[in-house]
């Protein structure tokens, strides 16, 4: 069960739950890509343009940003993200949305060496 949060609109909720439905469907790519990101770039986050499909059902356009970029965005949270995620079992997502808003998500992963213990 996902805990309740108080004080953030019913709307905001369901985008969240959402959001994470749709980044745990892709958390296989991102994994890997944000883990061979970090050792050839350091430190940032991928960034999804959730607002932008090629083509139908073909999956939004991402990237890779360095953590310069990411402060370039000037998004005070997404950079303390950036800053303090542990790139051995964490990365940050951002999910760029209508409306010029944005979701940044700190997301933990089992490393792959611990689930054969």
């Amino acid at each position: 069960m996902i805990p309740e949060h108080h004080g953030i609109p019913a709307w905001a909720q369901r985008e969240r739950q959402a959001d994470l439905g749709w980044i745990a469907e892709n958390l296989d790519v991102f994994s890997a890509i944000a883990s061979v990101a970090f050792e050839n770039t350091g430190r940032g986050a991928i960034v999804v343009d959730t607002t932008s499909q090629a083509m139908p059902g073909a999956g939004h356009p991402f990237g890779y940003f360095s953590q310069d970029q990411i402060e370039e965005l000037g998004d005070e949270d997404t950079n303390c993200m950036v800053t303090e995620y542990e790139p051995a079992q964490e990365f940050v997502v951002v999910l760029l949305k209508p409306q010029d808003r944005a979701s940044t998500y700190r997301l933990g992963v089992v490393p792959p060496s611990s689930l054969d213990q």
